[in-house]
């Protein structure tokens, strides 16, 4: 039985999360599903938290108790805090993350609960921070990260989740002797000790 209320949004206090064990929590777990409280009925429709000020900061959409579509968090200002996109309970598609002054913080995108595709990280100023490349969930390509003033921190390589190459830099852009990797970001043969 499915309690299908996408006519009026219900609130998320009128929910609860059961796992296959029967087990019930009053917040949202991704091993369980959305239950109208004191009910049978697996939940679709929208679920909306209100603030102490009684604006929106939460409002997600189910089927058949499972997140689908977007759920979007907002700060006490107003703005965007979050959206993560979901597809029959697995993040499918972007998740955004936003700085409280509207200034993008995360770029990620998901595939079928994986992390697929471009990553980026930006500090408050707008600067990126880090950009990486994932595939089924694994790094795989470069992973740049720079300072806040814009001159590059790291640059590293991986293949299926595993590093190949890494180098690093000061702030003033010197690069950094590395222990177990070579200036041109190799990596260094193991000694033996005697």
């Amino acid at each position: 039985m499915t309690a299908d209320t996408r006519k009026r949004p219900v609130k998320y206090s009128q929910l609860e999360w059961r796992n296959k064990a029967g087990e019930s929590f009053d917040a949202f777990r991704e091993d369980c599903l959305a239950y109208l409280k004191e009910t049978d009925a697996l939940f679709s429709g929208c679920a909306v938290e209100l603030g102490e000020n009684g604006k929106v900061i939460l409002e997600g959409n189910f089927h058949e108790g499972r997140p689908h579509g977007e759920e979007i968090w907002f700060h006490e200002n107003g703005n965007r805090n979050s959206l993560v996109t979901f597809q029959h309970g697995l993040r499918h598609g972007p998740h955004l993350v936003w700085h409280e002054d509207g200034e993008l913080q995360i770029d990620v995108c998901y595939n079928k609960g994986k992390r697929d595709g471009h990553h980026s990280v930006f500090y408050e100023s707008g600067q990126k921070r880090s950009q990486a490349d994932f595939v089924n969930d694994k790094l795989h390509g470069l992973y740049i990260t720079w300072h806040e003033d814009g001159t590059k921190k790291s640059e590293r390589t991986f293949k299926d989740g595993a590093e190949v190459k890494r180098r690093e830099w000061k702030r003033d852009g010197a690069q950094k002797d590395l222990k177990n990797w070579t200036p041109t970001g190799t990596a260094r043969e193991a000694t033996v000790e005697a």
